[in-house]
């Protein structure tokens, strides 16, 4: 398979500890909060399945893979987001990752303004 040159996405599906969706939640909001702004980050979107509240999912569209990547190697000091750490103590495994060549759609503040 070949790295994507375009936009890159990922979704990522977390379970976290049981009665401790809301938790995970607020902790990767915090994550979000931080990357708004970073260099590449088109869509950062955090949600919690209404039928299954221990799980969250994180929605990634980056401008190129090695965006995410930087994002993904920056401290948690150096942006202040939470440490890998803080999540993983949440969680009741490793997250779930699908890593998505973006073909096309709608995101936001690349379209016409009216």
């Amino acid at each position: 398979m070949t790295t994507p040159t375009g936009p890159v996405g990922r979704l990522m599906k977390f379970t976290a500890l049981p009665g401790r969706g809301a938790d995970l939640a607020e902790l990767l909001l915090r994550v979000a909060e931080a990357l708004d702004g970073f260099p590449g980050c088109l869509l950062y979107t955090i949600g919690r399945d209404e039928r299954r509240p221990d799980e969250v999912h994180v929605t990634e569209v980056w401008r190129s893979a090695a965006d995410a990547d930087a994002a993904l190697a920056s401290s948690a000091e150096a942006t202040g987001t939470p440490s890998p750490s803080e999540v993983l103590a949440l969680v009741a495994g490793p997250p779930e990752r699908t890593e998505l060549a973006v073909l096309g759609g709608v995101l936001p503040g690349t379209g016409a303004e009216g």
